[in-house]
């Protein structure tokens, strides 16, 4: 047996829910009938629900218009279920409200069937948004897309209802939890030391700091350097450098190495105008970090550690005794960035267990960046890369090099990036790199 339409799904999961114990139904037939074994009734669900499974998987391979839906989106069964009971729930609303499709979470419907938002086809898809009232954070409703609901009747999805579930998507954007925090976003690193192009000495100097967090209780436990050190046991790491050199790329690389996510702070939210709160942001962003175990990383981060010398306002330097004392206490990894690591506080420096310096690449460097940023199939047939003036410049300007060749390359209509294209994206990158620095030398003068 196969459904042929998601109202049959929904009509048999509306009816296995008549066996849940305690359900009014089931009390109203328990006063009548003494003798009801409500064992067997869990039973029956058990199977029923088995059965649905089953039907659900075979109308996968029919050419029904629930069938198709299922190809082109294959969700789990407890998915689609969640999905039918956020529908269902919009038989509550008006008609005008039904005939558009808006529909309002009352209750985790997710949760209840044991789907994890985050993880699951529905987000993927996007045939649900997760909608958070940024008054009420706690408050979440799910936004069951059109495209979602359309598909499922067999209709058109037209460019009308698409612009409506881009704005949908462009709210759940707006009021995900990380933005209402707004203190740092998570990721996920995707690249290890391998991508890192580096002096050796650099690499070497990551490793010390990787292998000193996982084996910290190694040397904090059976060595008992815990027992001496009583504060500061965190691996805290000072990246110096010129801008593009590979700090942050060292932060992923370091936090993929460890089998953690990166939680970076969002500089600009982390200060307030108001006294008192910046510092209760910066004991959050390292509790939040310790709660995730996640890497920490505060980039340009002379910005709030600000030597204390330069600083006149009492609440600024309150900020720096904040993040002096939370840096004792932090036990996991946290990374400073800077291009400017002479403006430090002095304390705060002593915190750092680890200095590690970026350079801007050597030639043979530079041309190893430039061939891992420039993709093999884009690439003329004789184009050589050894050899191009690339002096001077850093990983983030080879990048823009190679954004720019592409560029000039498909203006002049080429089917691929030769060298001449390069050269001329190289010129480009220089040019402008040159006027910053001439701003620059003007400004310290004056």
């Amino acid at each position: 047996m196969s459904y042929h339409s998601y109202l049959e799904v929904s009509r048999d999961i509306n009816y296995a829910k008549r066996f849940n114990y305690g359900s009014h139904e089931i009390l109203q037939y328990r006063m009548t009938e003494k003798r009801i074994n409500f064992k067997d009734l869990i039973k029956l669900q058990v199977i029923w629900c088995e059965q649905m499974q089953q039907d659900y998987e075979e109308t996968r391979k029919t050419d029904s218009t629930l069938g198709r839906f299922l190809k082109k989106y294959p969700l789990k069964f407890k998915e689609f279920c969640s999905l039918l009971e956020l529908i269902d729930d919009s038989n509550e609303m008006s008609d005008f409200e039904r005939d558009d499709f808006i529909v309002e979470d009352k209750k985790d419907i997710l949760k209840n069937h044991n789907v994890c938002f985050e993880s699951s086809q529905l987000k993927r898809y996007k045939l649900i948004f997760r909608i958070i009232n940024p008054l009420r954070p706690m408050k979440v409703r799910y936004e069951v897309s059109f495209k979602a609901q359309l598909e499922l009747q067999g209709k058109k999805y037209t460019d009308e209802y698409q612009q409506l579930d881009m704005a949908l998507e462009e709210e759940s954007k707006i009021n995900t939890p990380d933005q209402l925090e707004s203190l740092y976003y998570l990721v996920k690193p995707r690249f290890d030391l391998n991508d890192l192009i580096a002096p050796l000495s650099l690499k070497e100097e990551l490793r010390t700091a990787m292998v000193r967090e996982q084996k910290k209780d190694l040397i904090m436990k059976r060595w008992q350097v815990g027992k001496i050190i009583e504060y500061g046991k965190g691996t805290t790491l000072n990246f110096r450098g010129p801008p593009g050199t590979g700090k942050t790329l060292a932060a992923h690389c370091l936090a993929k190495e460890l089998g953690k996510e990166l939680l970076i702070v969002r500089y600009d939210q982390l200060q307030n105008m108001f006294i008192g709160v910046t510092e209760k942001h910066i004991q959050q962003v390292f509790k939040m970090a310790s709660r995730k175990k996640a890497v920490l990383f505060f980039d340009e981060a002379d910005a709030i550690a600000l030597s204390r010398n330069y600083l006149e306002k009492s609440w600024e330097m309150s900020q720096v005794n904040t993040l002096l004392k939370e840096l004792e206490r932090f036990e996991g990894v946290c990374i400073f960035a800077t291009n400017f690591a002479e403006k430090y506080d002095s304390a705060f420096e002593r915190r750092l267990t680890m200095h590690i310096d970026f350079k801007l690449p050597t030639k043979e460097e530079a041309s190893k960046i430039l061939d891992k940023l420039l993709p093999e199939r884009a690439r003329d047939k004789e184009l050589v890369i050894e050899g191009m003036n690339l002096d001077g410049l850093s990983g983030g300007d080879l990048k823009n090099v190679v954004l720019n060749a592409a560029g000039i390359a498909a203006k002049a209509n080429s089917l691929k990036i030769s060298k001449e294209h390069i050269e001329g994206a190289i010129q480009m990158v220089k040019k402008a790199k040159n006027q910053v620095n001439d701003k620059d030398e003007t400004r310290y003068i004056s």
